[in-house]
């Protein structure tokens, strides 16, 4: 695509294809990795007009991360507070699911947010900012279970950390390592057993 026929976008279209752009080199080179020069090349624009949207390469990859937890209020959050009024079991299952959609979904934003933790603790918390939304949702969906006498009183912000904890390795070996061998059984059923062994315990 011509930088001409490019400019003719709106300058809101200009941006939403330079983030585009962006994620998608991000993902593949990582943020030390990607020049401004390359993601210009990319969405198809001289660098130059990249730097009237965004100044520094770190504010692109800011604007990136905002557009992701926008998806998250507008998209993910309405699922997510559905599974409010069903049973822990249940609700659980539900969320386990829609957190792997979403990283299935997303693949390229997950491999960004893994080169930021590795190339840069500034980055890297950028990334935990990101994960608060789900996080602070676990949390009041075990506060919600501990409340109705569905769960032991732990603390609900431990609760939440060790339930993602599961649901993130699973993630991780099927979805960055491509090593779903590991796991025996189907993903739902993987899923449901997860589940089980958090709340019932591994005991008799």
């Amino acid at each position: 695509m011509s930088v001409a026929k490019t400019q003719r976008l709106s300058f809101s279209e200009r941006e939403a294809r330079i983030l585009e752009a962006a994620g998608r080199l991000f993902s593949e080179r990582g943020f030390v990795g990607t020049t401004t020069k390359a993601i210009a090349l990319e969405s198809g624009v001289n660098e130059a007009l990249l730097f009237r949207h965004f100044k520094t390469k770190e504010d692109l990859y800011t604007a990136l991360l905002q557009v992701k937890l926008e998806d998250f209020d507008a998209q993910v959050a309405p699922e997510l507070r559905k599974t409010l009024e069903l049973p822990i079991a249940q609700g659980l299952f539900e969320i386990s699911k829609i957190i792997v959609h979403k990283h299935r979904e997303n693949l390229w934003f997950l491999r960004v947010m893994l080169f930021a933790a590795l190339e840069s603790h500034h980055l890297g918390q950028l990334f935990f900012k990101q994960r608060l939304p789900l996080l602070e949702f676990l949390q009041e969906f075990f506060h919600q279970k501990i409340r109705a006498k569905e769960a032991r009183g732990l603390d609900p912000a431990i609760l939440a950390r060790a339930f993602i904890a599961m649901i993130h390795h699973y993630i991780l070996i099927t979805l960055v390592f491509k090593a779903k061998d590991h796991f025996p059984l189907p993903e739902d059923a993987m899923l449901e057993s997860f589940v089980d062994i958090f709340t019932k315990g591994v005991r008799p």
